[in-house]
């Protein structure tokens, strides 16, 4: 420590080693800058100035921090805190796009191990190795870490909050005091929604473990009580907590930025570090990421297991409908064998057709069915209805058309009613994932409800869904 007309100065490289630590980047590598020009090489200032650039985690940064390292080996080569730092460095590069790096790297690592085996700093370096490079805690997990403590410790956050302006007021170079200050004087509102942030903040892993169980059960629901994607939707509902919390989290650092003075200054000293998560939050992660897996995992495969499923019948065309019998024939019955053959059907679908009337001329009362049965859940039903609405070829015009209920078996039912000046030919064609037909009915118009009952009627008097044959 230094005097200065009676004021305390602290030396170059803890001013800068206190900005670091304060993740004021930019101002710890101008103080370790102007400290070597003014003082000369310090190992220190290079250790410094060479972490400053490197947190940035920027390429022209790396580049920056290497240099750094390196001036500072070159004045300091047997520095265990340099070597440490530089082997930290240069072991975090690639392996295919950094060799040179990760190779000086380890030789840094190599040294240091020759000088002191036993030292903290090969000791560090030995865990890094285990569990990665560290990196410099973010400001929103500083900001998320200064509230928890605060709130945890009991104290009514009245007092917190003002004891907080206190010390920025104190500090006002502190840009941590200043965001923590901001962020307790949010929460102190009063304001019903903050309870949720406040609890959101106490216990952040718990609440992701719990929305994320929550949105899960939710879309793994969605298949289970056959409701559309669409209802999805609904389960943004349990991120309004985090919502608001981001929120909050985001205009207190703003508002504290805006208060930062534009001179340079130093920060509070004795900043306690962020601390990494414990075993129990850890594992709530780990298990807010199993929950999260599975239930896409799960809704995935439900999902497309419901989208490709489909209905299996047995088709057989009964001998007699209505008091009508079976005219296998029967004129028309030649037409529609004619027509299933030129017919392009999915694969492994099965076809059919009947003709019911009554005498053997074509009389008034007669009704025809073709179809087919199979995996029809890729099929448009637009496209299996297209051109039954235009029979122009056949000198027919369209009157009329409607949708129907299709009854019991389900899928769509879409009626046409067509004519000319000698007579009409009405028919409903119906559309699911396992069948598609059409029931024709020529000569008189009929109602729109006595049709649509008639096709409905031969409808599952043609078609069996296995499963019910199987019960």
């Amino acid at each position: 420590m230094q005097e200065n007309s009676g004021q305390s100065v602290l030396p170059a490289h803890e001013r800068a080693e206190l900005l670091l630590r304060a993740g004021e980047l930019r101002q710890a590598r101008e103080t370790a800058r102007t400290g070597l020009d003014q003082e000369g090489p310090q190992a220190g200032l290079y250790l410094v100035l060479g972490r400053a650039h490197a947190a940035e985690d920027e390429d022209d940064h790396d580049a920056e921090a290497e240099r750094a390292y390196r001036a500072g080996l070159d004045a300091f080569p047997d520095d265990l805190e340099l070597l440490a730092a530089y082997a930290e460095f240069g072991l975090a590069g690639d392996v295919m796009d950094q060799p040179g790096r990760r190779a000086r790297g380890q030789r840094a690592a190599d040294r240091l191990r020759e000088l002191a085996p036993d030292s903290p700093q090969a000791g560090r370096l030995a865990a890094t190795a285990q569990s990665g490079a560290p990196r410099p805690a973010s400001q929103v997990h500083v900001q998320r870490h200064d509230v928890k403590t605060a709130l945890d410790s009991g104290v009514d956050l009245a007092v917190l909050a003002a004891q907080a302006r206190e010390a920025a007021g104190a500090w006002p170079h502190d840009r941590r005091l200043a965001v923590r200050a901001e962020t307790l004087t949010a929460l102190e509102r009063p304001y019903g929604h903050l309870s949720l942030v406040r609890a959101t903040l106490r216990a952040p892993y718990r609440t992701a473990l719990i929305i994320c169980s929550l949105v899960s059960a939710w879309m793994l629901a969605l298949p289970l009580l056959h409701l559309p994607l669409t209802a999805g939707l609904w389960a943004l509902i349990a991120v309004v907590p985090v919502r608001l919390e981001q929120s909050l989290l985001r205009g207190a650092r703003r508002r504290a930025e805006r208060r930062m003075p534009a001179d340079t200054g130093l920060p509070a000293p004795g900043a306690p570090d962020v601390p990494p998560p414990t075993r129990r939050e850890r594992t709530m992660l780990a298990l807010t990421f199993v929950v999260a897996v599975c239930a896409i995992a799960g809704t995935a495969t439900w999902q497309y297991a419901r989208a490709t499923d489909y209905p299996h019948y047995r088709a057989a065309v009964p001998r007699s409908f209505q008091g009508m019998p079976l005219r296998p024939n029967a004129p028309m019955a030649d037409e529609l064998e004619t027509y299933l053959a030129g017919t392009t059907l999915p694969r492994g679908a099965q076809s059919f057709s009947g003709v019911y009337g009554e005498g053997d001329r074509d009389s008034a009362r007669a009704v025809a069915v073709v179809g087919a049965t199979g995996d029809l859940h890729a099929e448009d039903p637009d496209d299996l209805f297209a051109g039954l609405d235009d029979l122009g070829f056949a000198g027919l015009s369209l009157r009329d058309s409607w949708s129907a209920s299709p009854g019991p078996l389900g899928g769509r039912l879409e009626c046409f009613v067509h004519g000319n000046g000698t007579g009409t030919l009405s028919m409903c064609a119906w559309a699911d994932k396992g069948s598609v037909g059409v029931v024709l009915v020529p000569g008189e118009a009929q109602g729109r409800d006595s049709l649509a009952r008639t096709a409905r009627a031969l409808r599952q008097a043609v078609l069996r869904p296995r499963d019910s044959e199987a019960a």
